[in-house]
This record gives structure tokens, sequence and C-alpha cells, in this order.
């Protein structure tokens, strides 16, 4: 659930990126400030959006998020929430990305693809060295969806797929 904004936050606005890649929920948020000053924060909660991605083979998506993409693991749980299963915690900022596999195996698969079905699609990764991203996505032989590409802001991108065909993609927003 999400907490309404108090009123001591009326200054600030948010605008919400929704992605998807098939069975991972994923968000992005980005907060622009107006100049009112702002109340000390009522708590420490942490302000991020998680997402979760059920995987075939917990250990090949170790190898492509923890492994080649440096994420590192902050927690490992048994759960039963949702399933009864294993789920590997990993961070990205102030993010989490929740990797989820089931003792019994999912019995059907999402298509891949963008443009293949109406939802969340994608997960969008913020990095302050594409280069560095793109050499490692190389290194590794991970299939490339999208190939570097400059946008009209001057931000890069490129978008690959994960073990379990679900796509990334990495953004360096430009510099100045």
């Amino acid at each position: 659930m999400i907490d309404p904004i108090r009123p001591e936050q009326a200054s600030r606005f948010f605008s919400l990126i929704v992605v998807m890649i098939p069975g991972f929920l994923a968000a992005c948020t980005t907060e622009t400030l107006a100049p009112a000053p702002q109340a000390a924060p009522a708590s420490t909660a942490r302000i991020a959006i998680d997402a979760g991605v059920v995987v075939a083979d917990m250990e090949q998506s170790l190898g492509f998020y923890r492994d080649l993409l440096g994420l590192p693991v902050v927690a490992e749980v048994t759960t039963s929430l949702i399933g009864k299963g294993r789920m590997v915690q990993l961070k990205h900022g102030a993010s989490l990305i929740k990797l989820v596999q089931m003792d019994e195996a999912p019995s059907d698969r999402t298509p891949t693809g963008i443009p293949t079905v109406f939802g969340y699609r994608y997960i969008t990764l913020m990095v302050t060295d594409l280069d560095a991203v793109i050499a490692k996505i190389e290194q590794g032989a991970v299939p490339i969806a999208l190939p570097v590409t400059e946008l009209g802001n001057g931000a890069r991108i490129v978008m690959v797929e994960d073990p379990d065909g679900n796509i990334v993609e990495f953004v360096q927003e430009a510099s100045g």
C-alpha cells in the first residue's frame, strides 16, 4: 500500500515510469522538489521501488545480475508468501531486484519482447558509466535487444536480455 502524501510533502511532485519484464514488476521514480523548504523526515524509510522477477534458474540469473552486472546480494530468504521458493535480493541504488525461483516451476511463461503484449515489459537501470556496462555485456556474450542508442536529450541507452529473456535497459543520462 502506498502511503498518502502528507501535507509537509505537498511541494513534491512525482512522476512514475512503469516498466516490465515478463513476470517482473518494476518502476522508477523521479522526484522534483519545489523551492519551498522541507520538514525533517519523520522516519528513515527507504524511498525506492523494488522489483521481483520469477526466474527459471537462480544460479544462471545470479550469474547475470550479481556476477556480470555486479549488483550486490543483500539478502537471501525462503519465501512462502507468493508460493514456496527461494528469493535473493540484489541492490541497485536505493532499489532492490528480487529474484525468485519457485519450488514448483510456473506452468506458463509471459511472451518476451516489448511489443508482444500490453503491460509491464522491461526494467531500466540508471548507470553512470554505460561504456563499462557495455564492456561487461560483451564479455558475457549477453544477447542485445537494442544496440547502444543516443537519444535526443543526449542520454545513451542499451537493452539486453537476461537468462530468461527478460529485457533490461541501461541508461546513462547526458552529462552537464
